[in-house]
């Protein structure tokens, strides 16, 4: 299978296991599926390369550790759920992309440093409305919209968001560090956010204002977009194979660990990006052979490489959560990349991974989007039959504009 997002006829496109994780490791190749997209992406942690990147990694890694992570998914996550599934349980019936959308929004509002009040509507409705946005700037490579339309669109709206909401929220945080400095604050009494980290270091990393702000609407679009894709295509799947296997789809509303394997399946299946793009800074040779010329297009076909049936087997296209994972390979393929530029919010998202027998213990982390697929299936949400799934037109993409479900009420009541 190969993906119609490869870049063009020139590109150099990799489907190959070994090829992918090669160029994903190699320091030589740049970011390079951005560009398009600086409207909104640049400057932003995704597209710097060397020391600028290790540099900004380093101080945004104090926030992705393992215990924040904890924090997020036991505590600010299942509030936030609550406050979102409630009003469409209630009316028996939701959109799974509006619904994973408005749940991953508020916790990466959160994450960002955007002030948010999940239960507040109007402040969520127009918080979507900002960061639908900024996502079709940062994804302008795969639009089928005029580029400058869309780029002219994100500046309107990044100048209104910062007007209604980011202002006030990086002020409130100057004052909370300025606090900090004359000893009337304690440390742990900081946000733990982008935004804090950021200005906290703004000096020492040398970025703007401008910079920051980017960076936070980043961390705003890559949450809220990824997670709300992963969410709608782990419950697709889960209930196309639900007319097969009802026990499995029995099962993920009640095994929180079987719920994460089945996202696990369904992110390599269906990588939030089916792509990456890559420039050589120099000419690199892979040990296959195979040469990528300084300043070419090297595309890494994820939609193909996580279905390499070397890999993966004869049915590696199949979703199957019960898939034994190769040796030297994750449960997820290359969804989160590798080296350098891996996703730094993979175990926020996909939690930790299950080793061994597939037994967690009481510290294990099953990840945001586990959550919230348990969350919704307890709920009794299932395929609206009367209302198909619709695919966005906007995007070359593989990603679901609309997909209807209904609630038949709760796991013990069915």
């Amino acid at each position: 299978m190969q993906s119609p997002l490869t870049g063009g006829p020139d590109a150099i496109v990799l489907t190959g296991w070994q090829q992918a994780r090669e160029a994903y490791r190699s320091k030589d190749l740049r970011q390079a599926m951005y560009d398009e997209g600086a409207v909104i992406m640049e400057d932003c942690l995704l597209v710097l390369h060397g020391e600028a990147h290790r540099r900004r990694r380093r101080v945004e890694n104090r926030l992705f550790r393992r215990e924040v992570f904890a924090h997020w998914e036991r505590g600010v996550l299942g509030e936030t759920l609550n406050a979102v599934l409630a009003p469409y349980v209630a009316t028996g019936r939701a959109d799974l992309r509006a619904l994973g959308y408005r749940a991953a929004i508020s916790l990466t509002a959160t994450i960002a440093g955007v002030d948010h009040d999940p239960a507040n509507v109007a402040h969520t409705s127009r918080l979507e409305e900002f960061v639908g946005t900024f996502s079709a700037g940062a994804t302008l490579a795969h639009s089928t919209r005029d580029p400058d339309e869309v780029r002219t669109e994100v500046r309107e709206q990044l100048q209104a968001f910062r007007v209604e909401m980011l202002t006030e929220s990086l002020d409130r945080r100057r004052e909370l560090l300025a606090r900090l400095a004359r000893g009337q604050l304690a440390e742990q009494d900081l946000p733990h956010d982008v935004a804090t980290l950021l200005l906290r270091h703004q000096e020492a990393l040398g970025i703007t204002d401008a910079v920051i702000e980017r960076e936070i609407c980043f961390y705003l679009q890559a949450g809220a977009h990824s997670t709300a894709d992963t969410y709608t295509h782990a419950l697709d799947e889960l209930f196309s194979r639900g007319v097969s296997h009802p026990g499995d789809l029995g099962r993920a509303a009640t095994d929180p660990a079987f719920a994460q394997r089945c996202v696990h399946e369904s992110l390599r299946l269906n990588p939030a990006s089916p792509v990456a793009w890559r420039e050589p800074l120099r000419t690199v040779s892979l040990r296959d052979g195979t040469e990528l010329p300084q300043g070419s297009r090297v595309v890494i076909d994820l939609a193909t490489v996580n279905r390499d049936p070397e890999v993966w087997g004869p049915d590696a296209g199949v979703f199957n959560p019960h898939r034994a994972v190769p040796e030297g390979a994750n449960a997820w393929g290359l969804s989160f990349g590798a080296g350098a530029h891996a996703c730094i919010g993979a175990e926020l998202d996909g939690g930790m991974e299950l080793l061994g027998d597939g037994t967690p213990d009481d510290d294990h982390l099953y990840g945001t989007v586990a959550v919230m697929v348990t969350a919704t299936l307890v709920a009794g949400g299932r395929p609206d039959p009367q209302n198909p799934p619709v695919q966005d037109p906007n995007t070359k993409r593989p990603h679901f504009s609309s997909y209807p479900i209904i609630f038949t009420g709760t796991q013990e009541q069915r």
